[in-house]
């Protein structure tokens, strides 16, 4: 059976053309395909907190630096206008980004995406757990890969006057970015975490949106992938550079895996059991957005060729997968009508 598959992606300025790919056949665009979905004619307000009673300790840690939804009291250590500031700003960026591009990107996932697989798998994510969960929400294990480190959760109330108002400041800034784009920069994703003393990584990011999309965060502890490829939990003392989440959601179990990884051809080359966990990663449908076009480069063969030769299923926007070879590999569909890349890749 013919699917067609749209995806609202908005963080290219221009319309692109957006693939989804299954199977071993080839489905050219509608013509009048458009590349957004309108979003509902309605005020969105930030997620509130309805699917469980009691919220756990790291819920109340994340409310904090997500907007506070639990009217939790302001902590003594940064000051009011901060605060205040600082709630406005993730309430009105995310409303912003969800009613032009979440709500309309999950809408089209529940009729489009006919997927029933319980694990996913997205390379190059960033801290980008809601795009992930949008397009496959039914999914109980979400995998993520990304040079960022993951680093330990922000515990704002935990902190100095001085870190407070700085993260505040820094947290501010990147839900300014993404509320206007729908993804974070990864040259500013390096500078959250350098900025100041508290490193502002993936984990304190992914655990934000998970927050917003009403899940309930039972447990992070660092992960790191061990020699036979599979994921190796750690005690608390050891690196943080990747993580695991453990979440609730409508008594629904969930798992969050994110993993620091160099995906390039040196990267794997150098690292053999990244590439173990990459090829059995990769036999879960595929995420690809905002990837700097990096899976067209000549020095990141070796995961296209995984992807193409082991994934059921990718979706993606032009900034993914080069089309000749998908084309020679999977049922393709296209929606939008692509002008030119990006400016930043312009040079591609």
């Amino acid at each position: 059976m013919t699917r067609r598959i749209f995806i609202p992606f908005a963080f290219v300025v221009l319309v692109c053309y957006l693939y989804w790919f299954q199977g071993n056949k080839f489905y050219l665009p509608e013509p009048t395909s458009k590349l957004f979905l309108s979003s509902a004619n309605k005020d969105f307000s930030v997620t509130k907190k309805t699917e469980y009673q009691i919220p756990s300790s790291l819920d109340n840690k994340v409310d904090l630096i997500t907007g506070n939804l639990f009217k939790q009291d302001k902590p003594s250590n940064i000051q009011q206008d901060d605060w205040v500031e600082l709630n406005q700003t993730i309430s009105n960026n995310w409303s912003k980004y969800y009613s032009k591009m979440g709500e309309p990107m999950l809408k089209w996932s529940s009729t489009e995406i006919q997927s029933d697989s319980k694990k996913v798998f997205y390379p190059f994510s960033g801290p980008d757990f809601t795009t992930l969960y949008q397009m496959f929400p039914h999914a109980d294990h979400y995998v993520m890969t990304a040079q960022q480190r993951g680093e330990r959760l922000v515990n704002i109330d935990q902190l100095n006057s001085q870190a407070a108002t700085q993260t505040a400041e820094v947290l501010g800034s990147a839900w300014k970015s993404f509320g206007k784009d729908g993804f974070f920069v990864t040259e500013y994703l390096f500078k959250y975490i350098s900025t100041n003393k508290v490193k502002i990584g993936a984990t304190t990011l992914i655990a934000s949106f998970a927050h917003l999309h009403g899940f309930s965060i039972q447990k992070i502890i660092p992960i790191s992938v061990s020699q036979n490829g599979g994921i190796e939990e750690l005690s608390d003392d050891q690196s943080w550079d990747s993580v695991r989440f453990y979440l609730v959601k409508d008594s629904r179990e969930v798992k969050i895996d994110y993993v620091r990884m160099d995906l390039s051809n040196e990267g794997m080359n150098s690292n053999p059991q990244n590439l173990i966990f990459f090829k059995v990663a990769s036999q879960s449908p595929v995420l690809l957005k905002a990837a700097s076009h990096l899976p067209q480069h000549p020095g990141f063969t070796i995961i296209r060729d995984e992807i193409l030769s082991q994934s059921p299923m990718i979706v993606q926007d032009e900034t993914g997968l080069d089309y000749h070879p998908l084309s020679q590999h999977f049922d393709t569909v296209l929606y939008g009508n692509f002008v030119k890349a990006y400016k930043v890749f312009y040079n591609l």
